[in-house]
């Protein structure tokens, strides 16, 4: 990928979660049947070793074998939610969910776009692995869901990515979102187009409006980092008002628009099921959260590098759908200690683009 481009790219970060949400609405008013979507086995080369249990997670083994497959948490679904800038066809926004569908808690985890991922490229940050499959005729969906395995250990049940340009027309189709803005966000930058003035208060943004607010970062302190939190402050606000399926107006224009722009393996039916599951969570039982993160300059490029033990924790706690735990040597990140980079697979690809520290 060409260096100087793929900065000059237009970013456009959004939710995910929201453009999702507002779809499978729009689908389940219209569908007289539901149907799961099938749960994927943890690859043969990334299986934990089954640790002996107790009473009661024999109990939990049982039931899972009894759905099909040995070793799950029975009723736990694993999402892969990503969010594909049409101009630059990277996914800035990515998200790794839990649902968990006796308990109704859904856990969303907002996985930094500049991760560095292990590969050999010229630009190894996980916002570009899609785009990148694009280019040299891979297919996308499946060299995302490959990397994201190597990030998490387990492959995600379902996937889907969406095209971030129905982001302010979705907005403006549901009426706006009401969001309260802790401070003034002013920005000017003519060579993108991007002009953003939004007040400090309680307000109700357009969808222009809510674009400059998910896309915003100049003054913040950490940068991209501080915008996902704002992105996720901002999805939490809008599952609180479209929650209830009154709050939604034109449902057929808004289902057309963003099942027109959505590349997924799941069907309608199995969107459906997904859908009716997720409503039966309180607001309070929908967790956000950020994979642990050391931000880290690479190459000449801005990288975050995941830690790994704070990372398998929130893995174990919020994300995996296994019985037995996920552990380091199901993961394959890049890391930085005194003696350099490293993998945890034990295989650093492309050592020299780190310089002279680094390890294998």
């Amino acid at each position: 990928m060409d260096m100087k481009k793929h900065r000059r790219l237009r970013r456009v970060p959004a939710l995910v979660g929201l453009a999702l949400l507002l779809a499978a609405l729009a689908w389940i008013l219209y569908l007289r049947w539901e149907q799961p979507p099938a749960i994927a086995a943890l690859p043969v080369e990334s299986r934990p070793v089954l640790r002996k249990t107790d009473e009661a997670e024999r109990t939990e083994a049982q039931l899972a074998a009894e759905a099909g497959v040995a070793g799950r948490r029975p009723g736990t679904y694993t999402l892969l939610l990503a969010g594909r800038d049409e101009a630059s066809g990277c996914t800035d926004t990515v998200l790794l969910g839990r649902l968990d569908t006796r308990l109704h808690r859904l856990d969303l985890v907002s996985i930094p776009r500049d991760t560095l991922v292990n590969l050999d490229w010229p630009v190894r940050k996980l916002n570009a692995v899609y785009a990148a499959a694009v280019n040299a005729g891979q297919s996308p969906g499946e060299t995302l869901r490959r990397e994201i395995r190597k990030l998490c250990g387990f492959t995600p049940d379902c996937s889907a990515v969406v095209d971030l340009a129905v982001f302010v027309e979705a907005v403006d189709l549901i009426g706006g979102i009401e969001f309260e803005l802790p401070q003034a966000l002013h920005y000017d930058d003519p060579a993108q187009d991007l002009h953003i003035h939004l007040d400090a208060g309680l307000r109700r943004l357009s969808g222009e409006e809510a674009m400059g607010l998910v896309r915003y970062r100049a003054s913040y302190l950490n940068g991209d980092l501080d915008r996902v939190a704002v992105q996720q402050r901002f999805m939490d606000a809008a599952l609180a008002q479209l929650l209830t399926l009154g709050s939604v107006p034109r449902l057929p224009e808004l289902a057309e628009l963003v099942a027109s722009h959505t590349d997924t393996e799941l069907s309608a039916a199995n969107i459906a099921w997904l859908l009716r599951q997720a409503l039966q969570c309180r607001r309070e039982d929908i967790h956000f959260h950020t994979m642990p993160n050391t931000p880290a300059t690479v190459a000449g490029l801005s990288y975050t590098l995941p830690e790994p033990e704070d990372w398998l924790a929130m893995i174990n706690d919020c994300l995996s759908p296994f019985t037995a735990p996920i552990t380091r040597e199901n993961l394959d990140l890049v890391y930085h200690d005194a003696s350099g980079y490293h993998a945890t697979s034990g295989f650093l690809r492309g050592a020299d683009y780190y310089g002279d520290r680094s390890g294998r």
